[in-house]
């Protein structure tokens, strides 16, 4: 039970090494660069990720995962704005967004594309519920909220050069185009989840 403790330990570690490692460096950072950040060798990290894109693929799962239990955190807010501002500020505070990512090409497997739906069921009933009490635009869905939190994620080619009161600014702008009041109607179809699993195909 000690060794499958300390092994989770050390998954977890290694997970949030390479959240931040391949935030820092992009899709090609070397894996010691990831073990060296875990505090692990090498040959603790090649037992449990054979190959780069198992670990590509577990971390994109997680945040997939991650992106549906802060959907739940924002739906036990009793307030419907807040539980959805909450969310989204959680998902971006953590880096997460649910959605495929550019340059981090790999097959994606049936059971990342089953948790991408799931999740999105649950950021769905938070936009529906934010909607009904009349506080978000009624033309949006969870597919858009999955892509603008794609949009807006952290990229390391810009953080250096945005502080982080300026990317609170623009994220104050953000969610006031998404309240209800006076909303322009927004052009073109409505993403569906057909829209969102042929940009999976795509990355797969």
């Amino acid at each position: 039970m000690a060794r499958r403790s300390d092994a989770l330990r050390n998954d977890d570690r290694v997970l949030a090494a390479a959240r931040e490692v391949f935030l820092e460096q992009g899709a090609d950072a070397p894996v010691s660069a990831i073990a060296a950040r875990a505090g692990v060798g090498m040959g603790t990290l090649y037992r449990r990720y054979p190959a780069k894109e198992n670990l590509m693929r577990e971390l994109l799962k997680r945040n997939i995962v991650q992106t549906g239990e802060e959907a739940l955190r924002g739906l036990a807010d009793p307030d419907p704005w807040h539980g959805f501002t909450s969310f989204i500020r959680a998902c971006l505070d953590s880096g997460l967004s649910g959605a495929p990512s550019p340059g981090k090409a790999f097959p994606v497997t049936d059971e990342i594309l089953a948790a991408s739906r799931a999740a999105r069921t649950r950021v769905q009933r938070l936009v529906t519920r934010a909607q009904s009490a009349g506080v978000l635009r009624a033309d949006i869905t969870a597919h858009d909220v999955v892509l603008l939190l794609t949009e807006l994620r952290s990229r390391p080619e810009l953080d250096g050069m945005r502080p982080a009161t300026l990317r609170g600014r623009t994220l104050g702008i953000v969610l006031d185009g998404l309240r209800a009041p006076n909303a322009t109607p927004l052009p073109g179809p409505k993403p569906t989840w057909a829209t969102i699993r042929k940009l999976w195909d795509n990355y797969r």
